[in-house]
């Protein structure tokens, strides 16, 4: 048994199979690069989707052997959207969520939907979300809307290049702002509002449900074998959660990936736009409260560009750093925020402050931790690491000596939504998912953390003074 799985992330495709005990096998990843400029955009071209996505399946090297795949299952970053004409051509490049445009969407909503947006959505103003960059993206070219024939994500895109079948997963509609969470379906007057018609967008259904099979055409084009079993999928946020065994409340999974999330699963609805939390509705029967950050592993780079590998063991005394190069979603949804140093003296060296930017950085999801138990009312018994930000050992021992939960790690955390992936299809097959193991993150030896923990509290709820 086989399950092939996908997942689609803003900088690349990702592919492995998986057996019916959840093993992987067969990893194969490519890459591509977004276009950025000063304007904020980040973004590809729907041809690099493709072209990626057939040169990652050829790089699996599927051979006569191919009729082991018993289903095909794909995971996208979320908050992506492309604008397709009646002929299926782009009308727009893919937006991912890192692209920054879209505040004159965000204010074009605003004016005329106030605070209910949050209520109706479980989103927040900011212009990662697609409802915005549509709106935008619309009000600048006004004729472009009544062409508008598809709006749809990455993983629609693929799964009706596969199967023929436009369809969408409550998840990813969910998290485009574009959905109505108490109703379960797109939302009308959002639809209206900013100009789409309701056929433009595919119909939503559950993760676990077969959209189709893989057509001929399609088994010809990216070399699979025809007939092969299409499952909805969801986003990565979904399916790193099911992957990282956090399908129940008493679990928050958490993500440090290019970006950094903490995300609960629950059985209903929990809407508190004051929070700054997001609440979206997973599949038919569970919702999504989570905190997610802007700045993660990209943060990391970012500091690595600059002092190396300097920071691998805890520091005493190394000030405090709000990590907010690229700006900020929860809780302040505030993409103009800034990052900045607090007790930098020069007495500091270049691996104190690589230590305080991975300390800011985990800070930020600590504090997400604390956010996410208040708004639910459950207290976790786990954190479930995953994301490949977390391979720096020190980073989960941090995180570990400042929350007041036990941590737990995978032992391969860079394939959580991969594994989620696959679970998606195990329904289908009439297959049980079996557990994950995970390891107990010992916590960091350091007396300062916490007190450098609660300083960083104090000054995140300045972070916009500075």
């Amino acid at each position: 048994m086989a399950v092939l799985s996908f997942d689609i992330s803003s900088g690349g495709i990702a592919a492995a199979f998986y057996n019916s005990a959840l093993e992987p096998s067969g990893l194969h990843k490519k890459a591509w690069r977004l276009n950025l400029d000063e304007a904020g955009a980040a973004s590809f071209a729907v041809e690099t989707v493709t072209s990626v996505f057939r040169e990652t399946i050829a790089g699996l090297q599927i051979t006569e052997s191919a009729d082991v795949i018993d289903a095909i299952s794909i995971a996208s970053f979320m908050h992506n959207c492309v604008v397709l004409d009646a002929a299926g051509r782009p009308l727009s490049p893919v937006y991912t969520w890192l692209d920054r445009r879209g505040e004159n969407g965000v204010e074009f909503v605003r004016s005329r939907l106030g605070t209910g947006f949050h209520e109706r959505t479980g989103c927040h103003f900011h212009p990662m979300f697609p409802v915005f960059k549509l709106a935008s993206l619309f009000l600048a070219e006004p004729g472009l809307a009544a062409r508008a024939a598809k709006v749809v994500s990455v993983k629609a895109l693929l799964v009706h290049k596969l199967t023929g079948v436009w369809a969408e997963d409550h998840g990813m509609a969910s998290a485009s702002g574009l959905y109505n969470i108490r109703d379960g379906d797109w939302d009308p007057a959002l639809l209206s509002l900013i100009g789409i018609r309701p056929g433009a967008l595919p119909s939503v259904s559950g993760r676990e449900r077969v959209i189709g099979k893989v057509s001929s055409g399609a088994a010809v084009e990216f070399g699979l074998p025809a007939g092969t079993p299409v499952v909805n999928g969801s986003g990565d946020g979904f399916l790193a959660t099911l992957g990282s065994g956090c399908a129940r409340p008493e679990r928050i999974a958490m993500t440090l990936g290019t970006s950094g999330s903490a995300r609960q699963a629950l059985t209903q609805a929990v809407l508190d736009p004051r929070a700054g939390t997001f609440c979206y509705k997973a599949d038919d029967r569970s919702y999504l409260l989570g905190c997610a950050s802007s700045n993660g592993g990209n943060v990391l780079d970012w500091c690595r560009s600059l002092f190396g590998n300097a920071a691998n063991e805890s520091r005493p005394n190394v000030p405090i750093f709000l990590p907010f190069l690229y700006g900020e979603r929860s809780p302040d949804w505030n993409p103009r925020l800034t990052g900045s140093w607090h007790g930098l003296r020069s007495v500091h060296t270049a691996a104190d402050a690589a230590q305080s930017v991975m300390e800011g950085v985990v800070f930020n999801l600590a504090q997400y931790v604390e956010i996410l138990q208040e708004v639910s009312g459950i207290k976790p018994d786990a954190i479930v690491l995953s994301g490949n930000g977390f391979l720096e050992h020190s980073a989960a021992r941090v995180l570990g000596a400042v929350v007041d939960v036990h941590v737990r790690m995978p032992l391969a955390p860079g394939l959580a939504t991969l594994r989620g992936a696959a679970i998606c299809a195990f329904p289908a097959l009439g297959l049980e998912v079996p557990s994950l193991h995970t390891e107990l993150v010992p916590r960091m030896e350091d007396s300062g953390l916490r007190d450098r923990f609660e300083k960083y509290k104090v000054l995140r709820a300045r972070a916009g003074e500075f």
